[in-house]
């Protein structure tokens, strides 16, 4: 599986997929320092200024500051990492790779899994570059503790998780890549709907029947929005507001990919 994983990697950067997406986050990186300035006053204490707003004293505006990256990126990155992980998921599939790799007595499983593992660490890398740099420096220049954004990495790659599950799901019929995607990115647009069914759904339907569908594919489905507002609550107070996103997420998570696995090594090529 380890080898399965490095190899996908390289596959990534052989394609330029990753080297478009850690330029896009070296870019957003470079944004983000440059609109942000530290002054020190003369009694030692620091100021925080974005861009052409007033300064602001750091220990308010620098949480302050991470939950607006959070919340300005969040999406792009979702999006990103879909398109850039998806291939690497149907590529395995592909008769080429079918007779070259299934062949051999590697399971499929191990094979499937370390695919979907640097799927994770894409996200993850591409996160890390373009929000960790703003952190680091606004830490080294204030004295306020930004840790929270590895704890927000964490949570965030966590939600990914689910959607790729779903992509992986979905590759298995071997009807390429735009059906994965677009599952993917269904159910991304389809949770934050969920989360506020009493404002969106119920004000369309009122029927107990069609509520009651609702509200099961709320409990089942991943819980991306309520996620990412988890990570914004852990940025500004340090402490988890619920538990519920995170088990919730992770039951689906595992039960999609165990099944994806599964129906894999009964799958007839």
């Amino acid at each position: 599986m380890f080898a399965t994983y490095l190899n996908s990697l390289h596959e990534s950067m052989s394609r330029r997929v990753a080297l478009v997406l850690f330029g896009v986050a070296i870019l957003i990186a470079i944004m983000f320092n440059v609109v942000v300035h530290v002054r020190t006053l003369p009694d030692g204490a620091t100021m925080l200024a974005v861009g052409a707003q007033p300064p602001a004293p750091s220990a308010i505006a620098v949480p302050s500051m991470l939950e607006s990256i959070l919340r300005a990126t969040g999406s792009l990155w979702m999006l990103l990492a879909i398109f850039a992980a998806a291939p690497l998921l149907t590529a395995t599939l592909e008769k080429g790779w079918l007779e070259l790799v299934f062949s051999k007595g590697t399971a499929r499983w191990s094979i499937f899994l370390g695919r979907y593992l640097a799927g994770l660490t894409l996200y993850s890398l591409m996160f890390a570059v373009a929000m960790l740099p703003v952190a680091l420096r606004l830490w080294w220049m204030t004295g306020i503790g930004t840790w929270q954004m590895g704890v927000a990495l964490l949570i965030q790659t966590f939600g990914f998780a689910a959607l790729l599950a779903v992509a992986a799901l979905v590759t298995l019929p071997q009807k390429g890549v735009a059906l994965p995607v677009i599952a993917a990115a269904a159910i991304w647009l389809l949770t934050p709907s969920l989360a506020m069914r009493q404002e969106t759904f119920y004000r369309i339907f009122s029927s107990h029947f069609v509520r009651g569908i609702i509200d099961w594919a709320y409990r089942i489905l991943p819980k991306c929005s309520e996620l990412e507002d988890l990570c914004v609550s852990f940025v500004q107070g340090r402490t988890v507001t619920s538990w519920w996103p995170v088990w919730s997420t992770g039951a689906f998570t595992l039960i999609v990919l165990g099944l994806t696995l599964s129906l894999l090594n009964r799958k007839s090529f």
